[in-house]
């Protein structure tokens, strides 16, 4: 089906559904699932009556500098839209040209990268007359596409596409997400929702951010295996516990800036402190870059807008607030000299030695825990190099 063929309300339904896989990362399928090129791309997967957003739609977001051009961006691909699109393209560089806006036209051309300027070398006919898609233009762009006013994103959205083909194979199916089994839900390819206090939409296939405070009649254990950032941060205070119980060198440690102690219940960043074991304390960076790097390895991505470790800090101050009125963190004041710092609470540290918390941290979950850890290890290590040649570490992944 052709976007010509979605009129009215279908056109309404497709809008939406772009837009909700975009934020979201899944949508009811209906009208999107008839866009044949589009669905070809691989920028998201079929789950039984739902599409479920991949990893590329999101890298496919971040090349753009607001979240809002991905919109068009998905319309793009539909292969008359993009003929169409192109056309307007072509003629608004070229009326640039005839102006001699030298300064304009150069921001242009070095906007559209080698990708779209092969496709526009072969458009015929460019033309700045309205096109036949001004239904899906007024949903998608700032304006009709014919005006000026909407070239600057009609070009970042056609060369962000530039490069995005047909899939030679169609993204793995992901398992259904089972609350008791990590295994399902932290996987290669799926999608996790930022940190929220509850989620605007159900997830199905996508990785929920909620942290509700749903009680599971207070038992710690199947709260935290509810929520996905509760069970990967309650898995970082693990992995820290049982390092320790190995009664080997190393270790890692959770803490706490002075400055920041009358903030503990959501602090606005933690500090990760890695002991290799060769002996060495490195300070590492924050809660959000173990984070985020703990997830990248996992294959999984978050779902968002060029999301920063900052970013990412901000957002996990309400899981600890949540983890710790859920007693399943605890913050240890620094008595007796030691340092501030969270350490798994020790009602949870036995949950997680009984019969369903041991299912889930020990044996099912123990890539997570292997995945913690040896992040942990190769960014002390990482740092020790970059201090050695004196590079600088960044904030993004």
């Amino acid at each position: 089906m052709t976007v010509a063929a979605l009129q009215g309300r279908a056109l309404t339904r497709a809008v939406e559904e772009a837009s909700s896989l975009l934020g979201l990362g899944e949508a009811p399928s209906s009208a999107l699932r008839a866009l044949e090129v589009p669905r070809a791309t691989g920028l998201w997967s079929e789950h039984g009556r739902v599409l479920a957003a991949t990893p590329a739609i999101v890298a496919l977001g971040n090349q753009l500098p607001n979240p809002s051009e991905a919109l068009p961006a998905v319309f793009s691909l539909v292969p008359e839209v993009r003929e169409a699109w192109l056309r307007v393209v072509r003629a608004r560089l070229a009326e640039m040209g005839e102006r001699g806006d030298v300064a304009a036209l150069t921001e242009a051309v070095t906007n559209t990268g080698s990708g779209l300027a092969s496709e526009l070398v072969d458009v015929t006919a460019p033309s700045l007359a309205p096109t036949a898609y001004g239904e899906l233009e007024r949903a998608v762009l700032p304006a009709a596409a014919h005006e000026a006013s909407a070239f600057p994103v009609l070009l970042r959205a056609l060369a962000a596409t530039a490069a995005v083909s047909c899939s030679a194979q169609t993204p793995a199916s992901l398992p259904d997400i089972a609350f008791d089994d990590p295994s399902t839900a932290w996987r290669p390819g799926r999608l996790l929702r930022l940190p929220a206090p509850s989620d605007v939409a159900p997830s199905t296939v996508v990785l929920s951010g909620a942290l509700d405070g749903r009680s599971h009649d207070g038992d710690a254990m199947r709260w935290t295996l509810h929520h996905p950032w509760a069970f990967l941060l309650a898995q970082m205070t693990f992995t820290k516990e049982a390092w320790e119980a190995e009664r080997v060198s190393g270790g890692i440690a959770f803490e706490l800036d002075p400055a920041h102690v009358s903030l503990f219940q959501n602090p606005p960043r933690v500090e990760v402190v890695v002991t290799l074991p060769s002996g060495e304390e490195i300070r590492c960076g924050s809660l959000g870059e173990l984070a985020q790097r703990t997830i990248a390895q996992l294959g999984v991505t978050v779902l968002g807008h060029r999301i920063t470790s900052s970013a990412l800090d901000d957002g996990l101050a309400l899981v600890i607030d949540a983890l710790q009125r859920q007693d399943v963190w605890r913050f240890e004041h620094g008595a007796g000299g030691r340092r501030l710092a969270y350490t798994i609470h020790p009602s949870f540290s036995d949950a997680c030695y009984r019969a369903l918390g041991s299912r889930a941290f020990y044996r099912l979950g123990s890539p997570v825990t292997a995945a913690i850890r040896r992040t942990a290890e190769g960014w002390a290590r990482e740092r020790i190099a970059r201090a050695s040649t004196g590079t600088p570490s960044g904030d993004a992944l």
